[in-house]
């Protein structure tokens, strides 16, 4: 068909920034995460579901299922059941949680979408103008002027090169884009059952092998989903031995001992249970270890870490005290 300029152009729907300088913020990059749960099911929604999938095992007729003929506490109990597999564990299947993940480096993004029973909506890179978007940095790097300075310097270069070329238009946004650094921020929505959910939280709670992004995000949405359904608080465990660095380290095979796994740095203490060489890890040292040429007190890593325990444990403390409150009352 032939172009016509008499029709009215259509509306797009991005922001179109040709010939718009580049702008960046800069943030830390575990500062800049945030966790947004824009839908899950309530409390009262998860322990029927549960009622109705454990009860039917072995009911005569579907009337008998009515969670309304059960307490809160009982029917909090036989969810409990169902997360700690004592019970038919697929009402886990039918919770679905969606968050918002924003503030995500693009190499953090590669990590997220490994976790293939996820849906994931994203902002887009393609047809977006990304000129304007932030950048995040590792504390190790901002405590390190030097390299400090020299990354700012890549990252806006590259943002002013990425701005040439689309302004050109002979260079599509689509090309230009690959010059772009991974340290670039994006967002996400990603909906999990609840199964997997645990499953995400479990593995990228794992201080060893994950990085500390991966840490902070397990935290934050295990929290979110802890705040909707309680009895989650009992199912998390962040104290418990990161097992496949610890089975991983240090593998004798024939005459030689090598690594199955990533041996970044030496174990936490929580993981410190064997005999190993200062050599047998990339860096001699362990993660908290590794804060740049200035670094000096407490890592922002290990705050957010101790901030989110801390919820976690009150969450955790207020689910024992309610749920033991009104067994003792039933007792009675």
């Amino acid at each position: 068909m032939p172009i016509n300029n008499d029709l009215q152009p259509i509306e797009l729907p991005m922001d179109l920034k040709f010939g718009q300088r580049p702008n960046t913020r800069f943030q830390n990059n575990l500062e800049a995460l945030e966790v947004e749960l824009v839908d899950a099911p309530t409390a009262d929604q998860a322990r029927n579901v549960a009622w109705h999938y454990v009860k039917a095992t072995w009911a005569d007729r579907p009337n008998e299922i009515n969670p309304n003929h059960a307490n809160d506490n009982v029917k909090s109990k036989n969810l409990l059941d169902v997360l700690q597999f004592r019970a038919l564990p697929t009402p886990m299947e039918c919770l679905g949680f969606t968050f918002r993940l924003s503030g995500l480096s693009f190499q953090e993004v590669t990590h997220i979408i490994r976790h293939r029973a996820g849906s994931f909506a994203a902002q887009c890179t393609g047809d977006r103008d990304l000129r304007n978007d932030a950048a995040v940095i590792p504390e190790s790097v901002e405590n390190s002027p030097d390299f400090l300075e020299r990354y700012k310097k890549i990252v806006e270069d590259s943002k002013q090169l990425y701005s040439d070329m689309t302004d050109s238009k002979v260079i599509s946004m689509m090309d230009a884009r690959m010059i772009l650094p991974k340290c670039m921020t994006s967002f996400y929505y990603m909906r999990l059952n609840l199964k997997d959910l645990i499953g995400f939280v479990n593995q990228r709670q794992d201080v060893q092998i994950q990085p500390a992004a991966d840490n902070i995000l397990a935290i934050k949405m295990a929290l979110a989903a802890c705040k909707a359904i309680p009895e989650l608080t009992q199912v998390f465990n962040f104290e418990k031995q990161d097992i496949h660095y610890i089975k991983t380290f240090r593998v004798k095979e024939g005459e030689k001992w090598i690594s199955r796994g990533t041996n970044l740095y030496w174990p936490e203490p929580k993981n410190d249970t064997f005999e190993f060489h200062p050599d047998d890890t990339i860096y001699q040292c362990r993660r908290e270890d590794l804060n740049g040429t200035h670094g000096t007190g407490e890592k922002i890593f290990t705050k957010m870490w101790t901030e989110g325990m801390e919820e976690f444990q009150a969450l955790k403390e207020n689910y024992k005290h309610d749920f033991m409150r009104g067994t003792s009352r039933r007792k009675k």
